[in-house]
């Protein structure tokens, strides 16, 4: 049952008195997998759910967590317990050694069968075994392959990344948004990873048509990269602001001119060929309803369709030669991004997002806010909340907007209501002051102090004839010095990260920012993980593996930091 055809679907009919067979029983599990596999696809995406994170033991072993993801066809990869396996033991080792000079390796992971259970079957064919159970597994192995363009840019609707140039040393991406507006600026962005120890530089130009850049308003982009003017971290981004032209229903081309291409390496020039172009789609329409009507029109054999067999990219393995033999410089998980974020995942980035400012929830009622600080005593968000109407539904008819989140954080707040009138004012509390006639609506607001959001009422007074009303919401804190020191507190580990031998010790500061109490509480998470006293002096355990070290702030225990000890001989 390792299809990856997932369509059209057949289920048995069964009636009195139907004789089953083995292929009847089968395609009752093919229909079964085939409609949740669809479904993991194109409404999840691809790549890493949970876990699965790559750690480097030793300089010839990795351990890679247990986990789980959804391959290209949607289909459920898990690793159950954690893997530990030594570099030259992984399939795949010895195709990578001649075919990437040693330099580095992807570590895959994709989906695989196994049958168990070894069994007697009465009617079986002489000489063939027969098994009860098929076990869904995994299969780990080395490659130098890269993923193509269309594996990186799926699902991203928003943007289009290409590839330009790729080496063993050098990878070089351009990313442009789908779509933008006339005569509107955008920010085409170069991503630039680099993998050797030598110091980078490069140089090309690219033609513009139908977009000009915005620093001398030309056709003409020259792209420039010196690592030497940069902390080498080993990943960089370009940024250049660029304007489309006044046309409509027009692609935008930022197109490479590869006789342009200049590249070094510790000033040493160095052969190279780059090329590409990126396209953006200039519209007068509104940019979030041409990105939807685009997800909807996608055809599902093309959102289906397979891409480099059926791997997910786990890690890059960057290799160094070692006296003949290749070991483990480093390790750099999800090299191409591919995860799956879960509704919690974005539920909470939906909540930042509204701290800083923005933010919307969807359902009967919308709402667009923004947050920003008032005076010295006091916080302040507004937006606009539109409650959906029932047209000619009577008086004291109640309806509720969804949960908005007001972005000034946990805790009480005030909530002001103010309704807009027809001459564009906005009147806030008893409306019949302002007018003789009866009101239409009686406002309320309840507030969920736990939670930082709050849900509006709205009850007719009269017959409704409009479809909705617009509500203008204003909610405001009182901030005190102490509440404003505590949301900036900070406290980090120093150094970020560790990897000592057994029995081996090491000092670790505390970092505290923006606090009068100092005061840190250590500890180790992992059992037998080792010992750390108050001081934070930590003593390695015996066996090697990898351990957490937490440090909690004894004044406020909400606030904490952890780092991960690789301890290895």
């Amino acid at each position: 049952m390792k299809n990856t055809k997932l369509y059209p679907f057949e289920r048995n009919k069964y009636y009195y008195g139907k004789l089953l067979s083995v292929e009847d029983f089968n395609a009752e599990q093919k229909y079964m997998n085939d409609k949740r596999r669809i479904a993991n696809r194109l409404i999840h995406g691809v790549g890493v759910v949970s876990g699965l994170n790559v750690v480097q033991l030793d300089d010839q072993t990795i351990t890679v967590d247990s986990g789980m993801a959804f391959d290209p066809t949607g289909r459920e990869v898990v690793i159950d317990t954690p893997v530990t396996k030594k570099l030259p033991l992984i399939e795949g080792y010895e195709s990578i050694l001649g075919s990437s000079g040693e330099s580095y390796a992807y570590l895959c992971l994709e989906y695989s069968e196994t049958e168990k259970e070894e069994s007697h079957n009465i009617a079986s064919e002489p000489g063939k075994t027969y098994y009860d159970k098929i076990r869904e597994t995994y299969r780990l192995y080395l490659t130098s392959q890269e993923p193509d363009d269309e594996m990186i840019n799926s699902g991203n609707l928003f943007e289009r990344k290409i590839t330009v140039f790729r080496s063993e040393n050098l990878c070089i991406r351009q990313i442009m948004p789908r779509y933008i507006h006339p005569d509107e600026k955008f920010t085409l962005r170069v991503e630039i990873e680099v993998f050797t120890k030598k110091y980078v530089a490069f140089s090309y130009d690219m033609q513009l048509i139908c977009l000009n850049a915005v620093s001398d308003a030309g056709s003409v982009l020259k792209v420039v990269f010196d690592e030497m003017l940069f902390e080498k971290t080993g990943k960089y981004t370009l940024s250049y602001d660029i304007c489309a032209a006044d046309v409509v229903d027009t692609e935008g081309v930022a197109a490479i001119d590869p006789s342009t291409f200049t590249l070094s390496y510790d000033k040493v020039p160095a052969r190279g060929e780059i090329s590409g172009r990126n396209t953006v789609t200039v519209t007068k329409d509104d940019i979030a309803d041409v990105i939807t009507a685009s997800a909807y029109r996608a055809g599902m054999d093309s959102v289906l369709r397979s891409t480099l067999a059926q791997r997910l990219y786990l890690a890059r393995i960057n290799l160094i030669n070692a006296g003949g033999a290749p070991v483990i410089e480093d390790v750099k998980n999800i090299p191409f991004g591919q995860y799956i974020p879960s509704q919690t995942l974005l539920r909470s980035m939906d909540m930042i997002a509204a701290q800083n400012g923005g933010g919307a929830v969807s359902g009967t009622g919308t709402h667009t806010g923004d947050a920003a600080p008032a005076s010295r005593g006091c916080e302040v968000a507004s937006g606009v909340c539109r409650i959906n109407l029932n047209a000619g539904s009577y008086k004291n008819k109640v309806f509720f907007s969804d949960e908005i989140v007001h972005g000034l954080g946990l805790g009480s707040v005030t909530i002001v209501l103010g309704i807009p009138s027809a001459d564009n004012s906005i009147v806030y509390g008893a409306a019949n002051i302002f007018s003789e006639t009866v009101p239409l609506f009686d406002t309320a607001v309840k507030l969920s102090p736990t939670k930082g959001s709050f849900v509006i009422g709205v009850m007719t007074k009269n017959t409704i004839v409009s479809d909705y009303i617009d509500i203008k919401w204003t909610a405001i804190r009182d901030v005190d010095e102490a509440a404003v020191e505590k949301r900036s507190m900070r406290l980090t580990i120093k150094p970020s990260s560790l990897v000592i031998k057994p029995r081996e010790s090491k000092y670790l500061d505390a970092v505290c920012a923006n606090m009068t109490n100092k005061t840190v509480r250590w500890s180790v998470s992992s059992e037998n993980g080792g010992e750390i006293d108050q001081n934070g002096m930590y003593v390695a355990p015996n066996t090697e593996g990898v351990y957490e070290i937490v440090a909690q702030s004894a004044a406020y225990p909400e606030i904490k930091a952890s780092i991960m000890v690789v301890v290895r001989n």
